[in-house]
């Protein structure tokens, strides 16, 4: 049914009961009035609701909620208060099981109509069990109201309106307890406002034992690691870590110096588990958050997130302000252990790990590996994937810095290959020339970790075209509450 008040082609403004026939990873529920696609907010398939038409493009239109006057079955009550402003989540109004499904019809649908991949094997979704608190990082915008009062919080999705908030469920509570006493602290320190602070992060390591929490068999059922979300609430409680704050300011005087060395003390003294502070200076309004130059730091220089490698040893990777880790640790275990799964691999085989970052999965991999080749552009994680190396004397792994489609047809060309290739690209996929060596260098196969399906499926159809054959696709949720996906995918030639 969708009945609008008045006759006639969708007009802004017109209210309307709507079914909601489709849905997105976006939230979004899918009706369809006189053959337009109207996008409604925080509603999913199965649901009737109330909308309000707020615009009409050629082909779509997007409406604002009124009322929901038909709940699926799934439907929740969202626990945090600011969803629906803060634009972090977009699916908490429905059951993990359903975002779980969601996710998974969502990745079958991309490979079949952007694809054209009918028969694409891919596994049951491989569910979190901590669905609340299990970020290890958060990053949020800093504002000092006209009263003199401290504002932090979110942007609103594809704003600059700020949303302040007590409490985000996606991290730990110590996050939330660091930055009470950031509030508290910060006026009573800076009281003439000098540092023009923007954004506030805060890192987490994990200081317990870690890998034990994760299934031995890769192969199990994974709708059986599916908790409810009542007995996850306070899951996070059980683990300790250890924090650090980078503040990035507008600009940076040698003036600062005292005034952050006191408050990072005092920060340190009320909350013990802080044990790093940065000061980022960034003077770009547009771009990434961080800049390149970090003139203070008081504390620890790095921390160190503990993990297990392939073959149960212990692994340590040092975590510096700008050093890029999955956000999800739990989950991050679990998505190794299938990529090492996938790449078969005996100890005899060389191979690449392209965009490889920190050198996380190199060093996971590698008792299994008899060499490893990593190339990054980002010089200082290949700095910390250096580094880690050392750390973990792991002396068969080789990283460079650079571009991966200029290093790699280089590479290729100087006679080396690579019995497996894994890639591990940024959420726009791979660049053509990096399939294109990779092609010419005919790997026995290639393993491709993927934060993006759109991206994923149009590097799989050219490779594809190449005589290249999906094998096996995992999706793997690293990202519960939203609709963030990762993928393993296997493939080898025809």
């Amino acid at each position: 049914m969708n009945k609008m008040n008045e006759s006639g082609s969708i007009k802004v403004g017109q209210v309307g009961t709507f079914d909601v026939l489709g849905e997105t990873l976006q939230g979004e529920g899918v009706a369809r009035p006189e053959g337009m696609a109207l996008f409604i907010p925080h509603t999913f398939m199965g649901e009737q609701v109330k909308a309000k038409v707020v615009e009409v493009k050629k082909r779509y239109g997007r409406a604002e909620l009124l009322e929901v006057t038909k709940e699926a079955p799934e439907r929740i009550k969202p626990p945090c208060p600011v969803f629906g402003q803060c634009g972090g989540c977009q699916l908490q109004m429905m059951t993990y099981e359903r975002q779980l499904q969601l996710k998974e019809q969502a990745l079958v649908d991309a490979f079949k109509r952007l694809g054209s991949f009918h028969d694409v094997p891919i596994e049951p979704i491989v569910g979190a069990e901590k669905i609340w608190h299990y970020r290890n990082k958060m990053q949020m915008h800093v504002r000092w109201g006209a009263e003199s009062d401290l504002k932090i919080g979110y942007y609103r999705r594809s704003t600059h309106d700020l949303i302040e908030f007590d409490d985000c469920l996606l991290v730990p509570p110590l996050f939330s307890k660091l930055l009470k006493h950031f509030r508290q602290v910060l006026p009573q320190v800076d009281k003439e406002k000098k540092l023009p602070i923007k954004h506030i992060l805060i890192k987490s390591v994990r200081t317990d034992e870690v890998g034990s929490d994760v299934a031995e068999d890769v192969g199990v059922d994974v709708k059986a690691n599916v908790v409810r979300e009542e007995q996850n609430s306070a899951y996070s409680e059980k683990q300790s870590y250890k924090l650090m704050m980078i503040l990035v300011l507008e600009r940076w005087k040698k003036s600062y110096e005292d005034l952050c060395t006191e408050l990072a003390d005092k920060l340190m003294e009320l909350e013990p588990a802080l044990q790093s502070f940065y000061i980022n200076r960034n003077k770009n309004e547009k771009g990434p958050i961080l800049g390149s130059e970090y003139p203070f730091y008081h504390g620890e220089e790095h921390l160190v997130e503990k993990m297990v490698d392939a073959a149960g040893d212990p692994l340590e990777l040092e975590v510096g302000p700008a050093s890029f880790l999955q956000v999800n640790p739990e989950q991050t275990e679990r998505l190794y252990k299938y990529v090492a799964e996938l790449a078969q691999l005996t100890g005899k085989e060389k191979v690449l790990d392209a965009y490889c970052g920190v050198g996380s999965i190199s060093l996971y991999l590698a008792p299994y590996c008899r060499s490893v080749t990593g190339i990054e552009e980002v010089a200082d994680a290949v700095e910390d994937a250096k580094n880690n190396s050392l750390r973990n004397q792991k002396d068969h792994l080789e990283f460079h810095t650079g571009k991966v489609e200029e290093l790699l047809p280089s590479l290729v060309e100087d006679g080396n290959d690579f019995a497996v290739c894994l890639l591990d690209p940024p959420r726009k996929g791979c660049h053509e020339k990096v399939l294109e060596a990779i092609n010419e260098m005919q790997p026995d196969r290639i393993v491709y970790v993927s934060c993006d399906s759109a991206s994923l499926v149009r590097d799989c159809v050219y490779l594809a075209q190449q005589g290249w054959q999906v094998k096996k696709v995992v999706p793997v949720d690293l990202f519960p509450q939203t609709g963030h996906l990762e993928c393993v995918v296997l493939m080898s030639r025809l």
